[in-house]
């Protein structure tokens, strides 16, 4: 079929929708500028020939059903053009695969074309491709928007829970000389971490969660965690990292979960065993470059496998809550490690072949700030005197944080609510009587929290350092302390060695 008035003309080829006519046989006479954008085939490739033929070249193969290619055959075109329908099969959604191997999403519609002279066959194609993905993005936050309240209110709970027991092991180690009842206790710390790590994986997806950052280096903490996901594994892990890498605003624990819940992946897609690399590189990412990202610097850190692959049918589902492949998984690892990146400003991007393996990037923001400090572990003894305030509603963690504090000299007073702790402090300032420090905890159902009652507190004494516990550690107060009154905040589980190096810090500074 023929276009004649040049204005019809200038509007297919105009268009930013795809079209395609062809004639009454099926041969492709017009291929307008959107279709080669969206598709990749040149004009040249597809005015000419017949549409099944070019279509065929854009359907993924697992979809090149003998169906289909039935449904493409000249005579099936020739039935509907002789038919009275107008439009052939309405809109629909449509997987394509371009020129270049990428795979768009397209609204693809068809219709017969006829005239008083002549007929033909015609397709729409519009690229829905980006607004697909805005909406599996919005549909992830919503999932983890849903798991908030539930997530929050349980790990608040057993967060104060471990945090009691971990403070009692804790101490039992240092009374104990018997080298069987340390191991004993040494293995139950091993088994709380374990728990306390599940713990901020549902804190992870609190409604209003932030990561509590810290500017530091992202190695070597980041060699040491994955080294450590693979004691014992039939797989090694080869390292490339930068020697000038930039520094980064992170939170050291929820980052560590992100490393070991990908390296992990990649030892259980190895079964036979393997080695897995580990890159990290500075980046500058222009305008526009990366679809979820705004220009500025990153750091990427990839972590290759190459295990058995991911079917690309599921790619877009691996960072669901609760989708798992695993019989004995959970299905909040990768979901877990989703949300915490995107809530440093970064992103997690994944690549996969079946059977060549798979390529998790991890890009975080770097920072601009130049002051920085190595997260090497290391064991600190602290002493000190003087008098403690403790604010907090449970009385087995006044007694185990008061216990803490006094094997370091301290002497302790402990107060069930704000109310009751700001009364206190004004009845000893009163008797010029002072505190070297306090540790309030945030929330108190029912009562005066520690976030009301540093406020009472800074109206009298702008100087005393006031510390903020709780197990709420996705909370604003937690992540900016000093922007709420506090000096610091630790959450909770914390263990008396975590403890011991905020008080080293913070007291010796005001020293």
């Amino acid at each position: 079929m023929q276009i004649e008035n040049s204005k019809y003309k200038a509007l297919i080829e105009q268009s930013r929708d795809g079209i395609v006519l062809s004639n009454e046989q099926g041969n492709i006479e017009v291929w307008n500028k959107s279709m080669v954008t969206i598709t990749g085939i040149q004009q040249s490739d597809a005015i000419g020939r017949p549409v099944w033929e070019v279509q065929s070249r854009l359907i993924p193969e697992e979809q090149k059903t003998p169906e289909l290619l039935e449904q493409l055959h000249q005579n099936s075109l020739k039935m509907l053009l002789k038919s009275n329908i107008k439009w052939v099969g309405g809109l629909r959604e449509q997987l394509l695969v371009c020129a270049d191997g990428t795979r768009k999403v397209v609204h693809h519609s068809s219709f017969a074309v006829k005239t008083d002279t002549d007929m033909g066959f015609g397709v729409i194609l519009r690229d829905i491709t980006e607004r697909k993905r805005m909406e599996e993005e919005l549909q992830k936050a919503q999932k983890l928007e849903s798991l908030g309240l539930l997530a929050s209110g349980i790990a608040h709970d057993f967060n104060n829970l471990m945090c009691g027991i971990f403070g009692y092991i804790d101490m039992a180690s240092e009374e104990t000389k018997e080298a069987k009842v340390t191991s004993y206790l040494s293995k139950a710390k091993n088994t709380i971490d374990r728990a306390a790590a599940l713990t901020r994986q549902l804190l992870t997806f609190a409604k209003g969660g932030a990561p509590i950052q810290k500017i530091g280096y992202l190695f070597p903490f980041v060699e040491e965690t994955a080294r450590f996901a693979l004691c014992g594994a039939n797989v090694s892990c080869n390292f490339d990292v930068s020697q000038d890498l930039w520094a980064c605003n992170f939170d050291k624990n929820q980052i560590g979960q992100v490393i070991d819940n990908l390296i992990i992946n990649a030892q259980q897609a190895m079964p036979l065993g393997g080695t897995i690399e580990l890159t990290a590189r500075n980046i500058t990412l222009s305008d526009k470059e990366h679809p979820l990202l705004a220009k500025g610097n990153y750091i990427r850190i990839a972590i290759k496998d190459n295990g058995i692959g991911i079917p690309k049918e599921l790619l877009t589902k691996i960072f669901d809550p609760f989708f798992t492949t695993k019989a004995k998984g959970h299905g909040l690892g990768l979901a877990t490690c989703y949300s915490i990146v995107n809530r440093h400003g970064g992103c997690i991007d994944v690549e996969s072949e079946q059977g060549k393996g798979s390529t998790f990037k991890v890009y975080l923001p770097a920072s601009q700030e130049t002051t920085a400090v190595n997260f090497k572990q290391a064991e600190k003894t602290h002493r000190g005197s003087g008098t403690f305030l403790i604010m907090d509603d449970e009385e087995a963690l006044r007694d185990i944080i008061g216990g803490m504090l006094e094997t370091s000299g301290y002497t302790v007073i402990g107060k069930e609510n704000g109310k009751d702790a700001v009364d206190f402090f004004l009845s000893e300032t009163k008797a010029n009587r002072k505190f070297v420090g306090m540790i309030f905890d945030l929330t108190v159902p029912g009562a005066m929290g520690g976030k009301d009652a540093i406020q009472e507190i800074r109206k009298i004494d702008r100087e005393i350092p006031v510390f903020v516990a709780s197990g709420y550690a996705d909370d604003p107060v937690m992540k900016n302390p000093s922007e709420y009154g506090f000096t610091a905040s630790i959450c909770k589980p914390f263990r008396k060695s975590e403890l011991v190096e905020m008080l080293e810090r913070h007291l010796k500074a005001k020293k």
